[in-house]
């Protein structure tokens, strides 16, 4: 037989003598159990199940027993052609179910969001459709600024464009291994699992270190995935056979089960994933596919309605996200025994129904198994619709925006507001900030290094240094403002979820890098003495604000080196999103009592500290016994407790008139 004869990745007699079956009712079963774990564990309990882990290891063992059983042997040509088969039968494996639940998305949107996520929610599906989703999430910072909104109805496609990535990487590994072997003359197999086995121990050691680093950005990160699915490769290549020992192989199923089951149900691990904790489910996995070749696997598994829907699992996956977020979109966050039981139902039948007359007719299509050509034409067509969708979604919502726009811009310069609508727009409202956070100079969550960033009359006589997190951030228009009349350049350093202090005793959610970044911050002051500080001086405990002991460590330190401060008091903190419950509900039913974030007296006497102008905010955002949402038809919050930047210029004039009174403006 010639080298170009033979049908796999293996040479002839390099080729596994396997006789496992293959389909694996286990594995069917393992799949659907995956997905309702998944859902499960997102409609009540908000925990990490381990089941898009399992969905992980599954893939890469089938991928790897396709690759292995298909033409990429042979001459340089056959193999890139054998890899292009496979990657055409992935998209027609992939496309189908993926496009219908974006189309159904949209409509949904439309239908059942509020229009102040659709700016949030757009980009997320383009990058559904393109399988980059991870990577935005990342970029996003599945963020702090993004806190307090509902995730985006696309975000469960993040599994899926990790897949999709190592459905393009995994296979040229193995095409190298092919290539490296024929070279070299070794054997194929082993060549393969030297080169599967150090990408899986340098993917498992960047996971490891990455999420004791970046825990948020490692979850969706296909680097930091990568070791699952190179797991489940390497379980096709080192078993030819199930266990000759069937009842270990029994007994090793069950404790898969165990473990997969009770991973999410005893343990909250989902600020551990995907390091070292993600072990759990990738072994769980392995033991049940071992049981499960061995004909052994749990009887649960083996049940024949789980085996029945596991070709249906992947859709399932896909449908059952956006229907939960519609779904706390219309009726609350909370979700019942019953409401979640009908989401359960409504994802399946939509899994069925996409699974039995979209994807399989497309996948089985045999015109489209001769031609890559075809497959791509046929894959871009499918696709259309979902694009089309997503493009008239996005001009709508554009044309919206421009002129929502133009209000804001009118309002913001003193100019009349409408009497019949608020500003901004639910469709700008998301985005009505100061550009700190698109040009780059407002600092990560987890980052240590001080951005500085200049501003306002950038060669002024004199400087005002703006310092803090994003709420002192939020104020950085009115104090360009105010530097434009008094002669000075702005030099902004700010950072998420950060004090300008070290973070007191029992404060909540800073990041071990905001010590650092906080010293820094305050290192620089000291060094370069601006003419005035900008920052907010108390923080939210409990029913009212405070000042911390960080606080007036620092607010010390600068008073003993002549820097003037002005301290702004802290804004409310709502428990919801704000603008979601004004689109909902009205402005009125919105607004809290002012004994909910404030107390009656002073929170200190900031007289200790020469130089310092303490402004009381809370005049303006809670004027009687109710903070109110809405002020004059401009709507005052962005999300739960980040104000509109339309709100700050509007009437923000407390805080611009104290930089005036202290630099000496008018």
């Amino acid at each position: 037989m010639s080298r170009t004869q033979y049908a796999g990745v293996l040479p002839p007699g390099d080729r596994q003598s396997s006789r496992l079956p293959d389909y694996l009712a286990g594995v069917q079963g393992l799949r659907t159990l995956a997905a309702l774990l998944v859902a499960v564990y997102h409609i009540w309990f908000s925990r990490v199940s381990g089941g898009v882990d399992v969905f992980f290891v599954v893939a890469g063992y089938f991928a790897a027993k396709s690759l292995m059983r298909m033409g990429v042997a042979g001459t340089v040509r056959e193999r890139v052609g054998g890899l292009v088969a496979y990657w055409m039968r992935t998209l027609r494996r992939v496309t189908p179910s993926a496009v219908v639940v974006i189309i159904g998305t949209v409509i949904a949107a439309v239908l059942f969001m509020p229009r102040n996520a659709w700016e949030y929610a757009l980009p997320h599906g383009f990058a559904a459709l393109f399988h980059f989703e991870n990577w935005l999430l990342i970029s996003s910072d599945a963020d702090y600024l993004q806190q307090g909104l509902r995730a985006s109805p696309f975000q469960q496609f993040w599994a899926l464009s990790v897949q999709v990535q190592l459905y393009l990487a995994v296979p040229l590994v193995l095409l190298l291994a092919v290539s490296l072997a024929a070279w070299r003359r070794w054997p194929v197999k082993a060549t393969a699992l030297v080169l599967l086995g150090l990408a899986f121990a340098a993917s498992f050691a960047f996971s490891v270190w990455y999420t004791a680093a970046d825990q948020e950005a490692a979850y969706f990160n296909t680097a930091a995935r990568a070791w699952e699915f190179l797991a489940g490769a390497i379980l096709f290549l080192v078993m030819t056979r199930g266990l000759a020992d069937r009842r270990l192989a029994g007994l090793l199923g069950w404790l898969g089960l165990v473990m997969l089951v009770s991973l999410g149900a005893l343990l909250d691990v989902s600020r551990l994933f995907p390091g070292w904790v993600a072990l759990v489910p990738v072994a769980a996995a392995i033991l049940i596919m071992v049981s499960a070749a061995s004909e052994r696997a749990p009887w649960p598994l083996r049940a024949k309605p789980l085996v029945w829907f596991g070709d249906a699992s992947f859709a399932f996956y896909l449908w059952h996200w956006p229907i939960l977020v519609m779904y706390r979109y219309r009726f609350g966050e909370h979700v019942g025994i019953l409401g979640g039981l009908l989401i359960l139902l409504l994802s399946a039948v939509l899994a069925y129904l996409t699974t039995r007359f979209v994807e399989l007719p497309l996948r089985n299509w045999k015109r489209l198994g001769a031609s890559a050509v075809a497959t791509l034409v046929a894959v871009a067509l499918v696709a259309a619709p979902a694009f089309a969708a997503l493009a008239t979604w996005q001009r709508v919502s554009e044309a919206e925006l421009r002129a929502a726009q133009h209000e804001v811009e009118t309002a913001v310069i003193g100019g009349d507001i409408p009497v019949d609508r608020l500003v901004p727009d639910f469709l700008l409202i998301r985005e009505d900030q100061p550009d700190v956070y698109r040009n780059g100079c407002h600092q990560r969550l987890r980052a240590e290094e001080v951005i500085a960033c200049e501003s306002g009359v950038i060669d002024g006589a004199r400087t005002i240094a703006v310092v803090g997190g994003s709420h002192s951030a939020q104020w950085i228009d009115v104090v360009r403002r105010a530097a434009e009349q008094v002669d000075a350049r702005v030099v902004s350093m700010t950072k998420s979820a950060c004090l300008f202090g070290d973070p007191d005793e029992g404060q909540v959610g800073s990041d071990p890098s905001c010590a650092v970044w906080a010293r820094a911050v305050l290192d620089e002051l000291l060094d370069s003495p601006p003419d005035l500080v900008v920052t907010i001086a108390t923080r939210k405990s409990g029913d009212t604000d405070i000042v911390g002991r960080s606080y007036r460590s620092y607010f010390g330190v600068l008073a003993d080196a002549g820097i003037p401060v002005v301290g702004i008091r802290e804004n409310p903190r709502f428990a919801f999103d704000v603008p979601d419950c004004i689109e909902a509900e009205g402005p009125e039913a919105c607004a809290r009592p002012r004994s909910d974030f404030y107390a009656n007296e002073k929170p200190h006497d900031f007289s200790e500290f020469a130089g310092f102008d303490f402004v009381d905010v809370a005049q303006d955002l809670c004027p009687g016994e109710t903070c109110a949402v809405v002020d004059g038809n401009v709507i005052v919050y962005r999300d739960r407790h980040h104000l509109t930047r339309t709100w700050t210029l509007r009437f923000g004039d407390r805080v611009e008139q104290a930089i005036l009174d202290r630099l000496g403006g008018s």
